[in-house]
């Protein structure tokens, strides 16, 4: 099964937008405008139609807005419950050629899907809400896949030797917020997860009500409405959902620092990372394009970029990465990650990257570097969309439904896109000098 978290350090994708229980669509459904079709169905909250004639199959996305965060029960059931959820629509057994089908875990939704053809549609759709169906695997069954999550835990975390780094970062970031809750959990809890309370989880967490369908490739919106009509109104009652971001992170501000060295580790590696509330945000699409404008220039060689100052100037880091990510609606997560050049201290690299960062923070970009990122960035999804337009309309929404972000429209993306001005960069490159939680580790390899 795939986990997957929000954040950027270690993440896959993230990432659905929960609004008193349902989701806001910001204008994206009009089909003429925006190419996702939004399809009337009594089972799911949203059921979203991404045609595609120019392929064979159909793939069937079933995306629940709860997961490691919302769990209240051991770290990593959410994760549990998937695997679960998922070999019980097949009967519980282990021989099921689909068992491994693709489903996915991560802080915020839980989500499984399917590839199809049009002619067993209606029979892919029922297998697929089938997880919602009460567990029917027994004891001993559990027991066994919770081995088998155990091993999962060693194959995706032993090879990792900053995984630990890691962790004890997301601690610190988010205190005793749900944010830091593991994904997939810790060893020793695995060893006692219970049956009973995933069965709990799972009649919380996998109610079709507040789901969303999302269905891609070569079926029509008549095909998809016959199908779904077809299929069995589930009758539990629709949760209200805590749509608010109480308790995802701990109150209060800090800064925590330390050293630390590990065996065996190959380079030194300086980690940075800061929390700060999303203070400006006039729409989903407005706050994505602001962010991805502000990563690649912080990432570019351009003026006001990193990579001058720290690799090709100053000579400071050998590689280094920059990542700004977005929290739903509430928080920006910025990370950086840099291993020192020759004969370079991490102090040094601390030194030299908060300095040019500060500086473009409170400088702000210059014109031409913004015109430089904004043209870069429209070319690059012009060709994308000239060689795969609903592949790539696809993608954007299953990412948005995945990485908790409110769901926006192709034609929202390009609009603002071309209507955002430099000072709404720049606007939001001083919002991250906002006070905040921060961590940064010197992790020295063992000479």
């Amino acid at each position: 099964m795939w986990i997957c978290t929000v954040r950027p350090l270690h993440r896959i994708v993230l990432a659905i937008a929960v609004l008193v229980g349902g989701f806001y669509v910001a204008g994206a459904l009009k089909a003429q405008k925006s190419e996702i079709i939004s399809v009337s169905s009594a089972i799911f909250a949203s059921a979203l139609l991404i045609p595609n004639p120019q392929i064979e199959d159909v793939y069937l996305y079933l995306v629940f807005p709860s997961g490691e965060a919302a769990n209240p029960f051991d770290e990593g059931l959410a994760h549990y419950v998937e695997h679960l959820a998922w070999l019980s629509a097949f009967g519980g057994s282990n021989n099921n050629h689909e068992r491994h089908s693709n489903a996915w875990t991560n802080q915020f939704s839980t989500g499984y899907w399917q590839i199809a053809d049009g002619d067993d549609l209606r029979n892919a759709l029922g297998r697929l809400i089938a997880v919602s169906e009460p567990l029917s695997v027994n004891s001993d069954f559990a027991l066994q896949e919770r081995s088998i999550v155990l091993r999962e835990y060693d194959y995706r975390v032993a090879e990792r030797l900053l995984y630990p780094v890691y962790r004890d970062m997301d601690k610190i970031l988010y205190g005793d917020g749900t944010l830091a809750r593991s994904v997939i959990g810790e060893p020793s809890v695995i060893a006692r997860y219970s049956l009973d309370d995933a069965k709990n989880l799972h009649r919380q967490s996998h109610i079709l009500r507040s789901a969303t369908l999302l269905v891609y490739g070569n079926v029509d919106k008549s095909q998809l409405e016959a199908a779904l009509s077809a299929l069995p109104i589930e009758q539990r009652p629709k949760p209200i959902m805590n749509s608010t971001s109480n308790g995802w992170v701990e109150d209060g501000l800090i800064k925590d620092k330390t050293s630390l060295s590990i065996s065996e580790l190959n380079e030194d590696t300086f980690l940075y990372r800061k929390l700060v509330p999303l203070s400006i945000c006039n729409s989903p699409a407005y706050c994505e394009t602001v962010r991805e404008i502000s990563e690649d220039a912080l990432n570019s060689a351009l003026l006001g970029g990193l990579a001058g100052p720290l690799e090709f100037d100053q000579f400071v880091t050998r590689d280094f990465s920059l990542d700004i990510n977005l929290i739903k609606d509430a928080y920006v997560e910025i990370s950086f990650t840099a291993h020192p050049d020759s004969n370079i201290s991490l102090e040094e690299v601390e030194l030299a990257f908060q300095d040019s960062y500060r500086t473009t923070l409170q400088n702000g970009l210059t014109p031409k570097t913004f015109e430089r990122i904004k043209s870069r960035l429209s070319g690059e999804l012009d060709s994308i969309l000239t060689r795969d337009r609903p592949r790539y309309i696809r993608d954007l929404t299953l990412d948005q439904l995945m990485s908790a972000q409110p769901v926006f429209s192709l034609s929202d993306k390009t609009g603002t896109l071309e209507s955002i001005q430099l000072e709404d960069v720049n606007q939001f490159l001083r919002s991250l000098l906002a006070n905040g939680r921060e961590v940064t580790r010197f992790v020295m390899a063992e000479r």
